[in-house]
């Protein structure tokens, strides 16, 4: 069965021996094929791609190979980003969260997961059996999810073509012309600006 594994560590230490003994398992081969390997942080909200590797085999540039690129171009794109503000809003908190986890793909499900500091290993694979990336992560205290690699591939498509909807939106939205409303938004703005400036200087006369 070809996966996306994702781990979530809260520290960095134990991130980076259980980063160690999947690059020994992808160089001692076996029924567990480890093709990519992403390592993700999170720091002042944002998720990141901090370092990668491969095989360094042909199938890194097929279809295998843009996962963990895919998933970084998403997550820390547009895309990413609402849904990080979402999380920091109104579904930010852990009794929010947690009901909506069963149900939320990997893009949102590792943002709502991950807090400040915290690093996700993210490994494309094929197994035949869950048992042995099971046990390596079992030796820490890290949650672990799985999904379909073609169903995480399919995701990083609708999240890029979502992205470019939402610039071109964006984009045509910035540049319209003005409708009336918001040509008599601009006059109820000047006149508050005014007035603000008024209240400002009457202060400042008050004070001398």
């Amino acid at each position: 069965m070809e996966n996306v594994i994702v781990g979530y560590f809260s520290e960095e230490q134990a991130a980076l021996d259980a980063l160690a003994k999947l690059e020994s398992m992808q160089t001692a081969g076996g029924e567990t094929q480890i093709a990519q390997v992403g390592i993700f942080r999170k720091d002042h909200g944002m998720i990141s791609l901090r370092r990668s590797f491969d095989s360094g085999a042909e199938a890194d540039e097929s279809f295998i190979g843009g996962i963990i690129g895919g998933i970084a171009g998403v997550i820390a794109g547009p895309v990413g980003t609402l849904l990080s503000v979402g999380v920091g809003g109104s579904v930010g908190t852990e009794e929010n969260a947690s009901h909506m986890l069963p149900d939320a793909n990997l893009f949102w499900s590792m943002t709502l997961r991950m807090k400040d500091e915290h690093i996700a290993i993210v490994a494309v694979v094929q197994e035949l059996e869950q048992k042995p990336l099971d046990q390596l992560f079992g030796g820490y205290e890290v949650v672990t999810e799985r999904f379909g690699a073609a169903e995480v591939l399919e995701e990083i498509e609708h999240a890029r073509n979502l992205q470019d909807r939402l610039e071109k939106t964006v984009r045509d939205e910035l540049t319209a012309k003005r409708t009336a409303l918001r040509d008599k938004k601009v006059q109820d703005l000047k006149v508050s600006l005014k007035s603000d400036f008024a209240n400002l200087m009457a202060e400042r006369q008050s004070l001398r």
